[in-house]
């Protein structure tokens, strides 16, 4: 029986996290052989200070070790019944929105679908990534969560460029919903996401395409956060003043 885009795109998410979870526990593995090899023979467990640094590099170590194999493990036995799925809104079961997900994805009903980083045609494409159906506007995250918005939760959404403590280069997928604001999707390329917004804009109306988004997406952060009345009435204000064009 053929599988589903949701478990296929999760099969393909686990084997990537596997391949991830082996590197670091063989690099784990190497880097603790070294070190005891050069420690072994210098080691005085008299002494009560040297002793004390041991037993705690040894619980780090197990803690680590144990961090590492659990998710190695998870991605040995992830399954793909849709738990991946995350509905922030819970309008409806993972099953039922992964079934619509699934068959507006196989009648070819994919609008926009791009990875948030820029990738030439001989690289394989990984990492965060955007998908417009009919339904549901999807963000997959980079640990194969995927993220169903429906569409008509959606306000507005932007590139909102130079992200304050970060490089003035990194950008985000900053995304208005009904319930909150979805900006985890970062890149480093300005221009390829301010591209991702363009095609979006082919079908999410752009509410505030009379004003800069640069400084627009900062100022509504803060008014989204602080009064969302005074946001939502904003918004709606826009919103008749395009329909009126």
């Amino acid at each position: 029986m053929n599988q589903g885009f949701l478990a296929q795109e999760s099969k393909k998410a686990h084997r990537k996290n596997r391949r991830l979870f082996m590197i670091l526990l063989i690099i784990y593995l190497t880097l603790l052989a070294i070190i005891v090899f050069m420690v072994k023979d210098k080691i005085d467990f008299s002494d009560y200070d040297t002793k004390k640094v041991v037993v705690c590099i040894s619980v780090l170590s197990v803690i680590m070790l144990i961090s590492v194999v659990t998710g190695l493990i998870s991605t040995i036995l992830g399954t793909t019944d849709g738990k991946s799925l995350i509905l922030p809104f819970q309008e409806n079961t993972k099953k039922a929105v992964g079934e619509i997900i699934d068959q507006e994805v196989a009648e070819g009903n994919v609008l926009v679908d791009e990875y948030i980083e820029k990738f030439t045609d001989e690289k394989i494409p990984y990492g965060e990534r955007v998908m417009l159906i009919p339904s549901y506007l999807l963000l997959f995250n980079s640990m194969g969560r995927v993220f169903a918005i429906p569409r008509e939760k959606i306000y507005w959404l932007c590139a909102q460029a130079g992200i304050k403590g970060r490089s003035p280069f990194a950008v985000r997928l900053l995304i208005f919903t009904e319930k909150k604001t979805f900006n985890f999707m970062e890149g480093m390329d300005v221009g390829h996401v301010e591209e991702i917004a363009d095609k979006l804009y082919q079908y999410i109306p752009n509410v505030f395409s009379n004003y800069d988004p640069f400084s627009l997406s900062y100022e509504l952060d803060k008014l989204f956060d602080k009064d969302r009345e005074e946001f939502v009435k904003f918004y709606e204000n826009e919103k008749k003043k395009q329909g009126a064009i």
